[in-house]
């Protein structure tokens, strides 16, 4: 992945579990509860900054942020 705006996501991700230096792009980030239930608002907000639009919460897919890969695709692409 070469989008700034994914890097800063991932640095967002990152930046929250010191014992992690790397994100491979197809991890589920969900499943291996590197965003929860309590950040997850947060990681919208990172997204939407990284991205310059607007994620309209009612009609937010899960499926879109279960990667990095599926979080570029849908933000990014």
């Amino acid at each position: 992945m070469s989008s700034a705006g994914i890097d800063k996501v991932r640095d967002w991700i990152l930046g929250r579990h010191a014992d992690r230096t790397e994100l491979a792009a197809d991890v589920n980030i969900i499943e291996n509860r590197l965003v929860d239930s309590l950040s997850f608002v947060e990681l919208v907000y990172a997204i939407e900054d990284a991205s310059g639009a607007e994620i309209d919460f009612d009609a937010i897919d899960i499926e879109d942020f279960q990667s990095l890969a599926t979080i570029e695709k849908a933000f990014f692409a």
